[in-house]
């Protein structure tokens, strides 16, 4: 059975890294699951100093290393990601959807390479929608983690009580959580 490849966002990586890890490269389940994020992730941190300064952990080396293998793309199809782009990027502009380079890049890959992404950004998933590309937010693959005993839900629950200390809670965190947990959220 081939791995189910998923791609993380870089929102999506920041909240679920520094919690389970190591978190990229680790099949889980039936279906092989696994996580990668794409190589501009760190191009985006580095640009943020915003980034920087709350998600300081991502440059200690335990990070680094788990992020060093970013997503692998066929000489083809990063032809086809360049072309993507471009499209999501006008659609973008178009329906005045705010993403970055960074994520219509992600979004693009995903779309290519036919694999689902993880995001909360709702223009992304808006995105998503509008291109056929299967898409889903951080609590639902936790919640694939959860059903393939990978994590607990002790687990579930302390990396969500640290978004919430952290003030980093998604869109829709509460009503999420109670759909896909049937408990109220910490």
């Amino acid at each position: 059975m081939a791995q189910r490849k998923v791609l993380l966002d870089s929102n999506s990586y920041f909240r679920l890294a520094r919690s389970i890890h190591p978190l990229l490269h680790v099949e889980f389940g039936e279906d092989r699951c696994c996580l990668y994020v794409i190589k501009e992730l760190r191009q985006e941190f580095d640009r943020s100093s915003r980034l920087q300064d709350k998600f300081h952990w991502v440059v200690e080396d335990e990070y680094v290393e788990n992020r060093r293998r970013s997503i692998s793309i066929p000489r083809k199809a990063a032809r086809e990601i360049g072309i993507t782009l471009s499209v999501i990027q006008g659609h973008a502009r178009e329906e005045g959807l705010g993403v970055s380079i960074v994520d219509a890049c992600a979004l693009s890959t995903a779309s290519v390479l036919e694999i689902e992404i993880v995001t909360d950004d709702a223009d992304m998933l808006a995105l998503a929608r509008d291109f056929d590309i299967r898409a889903m937010k951080t609590l639902e693959i936790m919640r694939v983690m959860l059903e393939c005993d990978h994590v607990t839900m002790a687990k579930i629950i302390a990396t969500a009580g640290y978004w919430r200390w952290e003030n980093d809670l998604p869109k829709d965190y509460e009503g999420d959580f109670r759909r896909l947990f049937q408990q109220e959220p910490p």
